[in-house]
């Protein structure tokens, strides 16, 4: 008769069962899921575990429990955190776990972890004159940093492409003579993993400016990376090290600091490529059209970008109701705003 095989108490199979500090398991999650989905994504998952890491002191995985989880989030919302914030925080905890449940460790259930309604806002959208004043706001003169803002907001107006996307661009990627580029596409899903972009001759001039203006850096200082089209110049802030890509957080702040000194609200990518949109379906586009040349991995996403309100839905109106021309809604006006200093 064949022997029993030998069985753990309790005990002993809680003893038995891997244990890991929330830190390590952190760093091991975030390297699997690189090979996975995109680089800011996991960069964004990473810092918001590690700050839940930091407010639990660092425990083992397997104590956390659903009321740590719960007072966590409880507390964002009495410090005014919005939901949009609270659901990326949600998400993050929810795949650390799967990741940890699907690898047999005891630890919380992520189907416990609740996940707000997203909140949709009206999104804030750049106008083509707030583009002047913020390409005009940066000096015609010889100073690298100069030439290269013009060149990369212009690019960023012209292509509607997201920041994270213009940022990732080589220099071999860069076509001047037919004004075009292959990018990767962020949020593709697999679907539309490389797109084309486009740009206007005038942005075109921007960009071969740069470009000499870049290959002159080159023999004054060395490259971190050689490849990229974007660089930092001087070393502070963020860059320590001149010659490095620039990041998605230092177009933040060059757009920033740009419209402070056109004295308008702060123009950010997003809502440059809000206009695209909503400029694509005014002159005639579908939203087909919408998501192919932004790169949209679904038509649902281009309907978010050709949401019209306000006054562009109450001309849109007039006009299907055929309301008397002088009787119609007038051309929107941007209020003035003062600069801020900062």
């Amino acid at each position: 008769m064949a022997a029993k095989s030998p069985t753990l108490s309790s005990i002993e199979w809680a003893f038995w069962l891997p244990h890991m500090l929330f830190k390590d398991a952190i760093n091991e999650f975030s390297n699997w899921r690189q090979i996975k989905v995109s680089g800011h994504t996991v960069v964004r998952y990473d810092k918001v575990l590690k700050i839940f890491c930091l407010y639990l002191r660092n425990p083992h995985i397997e104590s956390i429990t659903l009321n740590d989880v719960m007072n966590y989030l409880n507390m964002m919302k009495d410090l005014g955190w919005k939901r949009n914030g609270i659901i990326i925080v949600t998400l993050a905890l929810k795949k650390f776990f799967e990741f940890y449940n699907l690898q047999k460790f005891k630890v919380l259930d992520e189907a416990l972890i609740p996940t707000p309604r997203k909140e949709y806002n009206i999104p804030r959208i750049a106008t083509e004159q707030t583009y002047r004043k913020l390409i005009n706001s940066i000096p015609k003169d010889n100073q690298p940093h100069h030439i290269r803002n013009r060149a990369l907001i212009a690019l960023l107006w012209d292509t509607g492409a997201r920041n994270g996307e213009i940022v990732s661009l080589n220099a071999s990627d860069i076509n001047l003579e037919k004004r075009t580029a292959l990018i990767r596409t962020e949020k593709s899903r697999g679907r539309r993993p490389i797109r084309e972009i486009f740009w206007t001759p005038g942005t075109n001039d921007l960009l071969k400016r740069w470009m000499k203006k870049r290959k002159h850096l080159f023999t004054l200082f060395t490259f971190e990376d050689l490849d990229a089209l974007f660089v930092s110049i001087s070393k502070c802030g963020q860059n320590a090290i001149r010659g490095r890509r620039v990041s998605t957080f230092n177009v933040a702040e060059i757009l920033r600091t740009s419209s402070n000194r056109a004295g308008i609200p702060t123009v950010n990518a997003h809502s440059m490529r809000h206009y695209m949109g909503r400029d694509i379906v005014n002159k005639g586009g579908s939203n087909s059209d919408v998501s192919n040349i932004l790169g949209h991995s679904s038509l649902e996403s281009s309907m978010i970008y050709t949401m019209m309100t306000g006054p562009d839905l109450h001309r849109r109106y007039d006009a299907f109701r055929n309301v008397p021309r002088n009787q119609r809604q007038r051309k929107y006006k941007i209020p003035r705003t003062r600069a801020l200093h900062c």
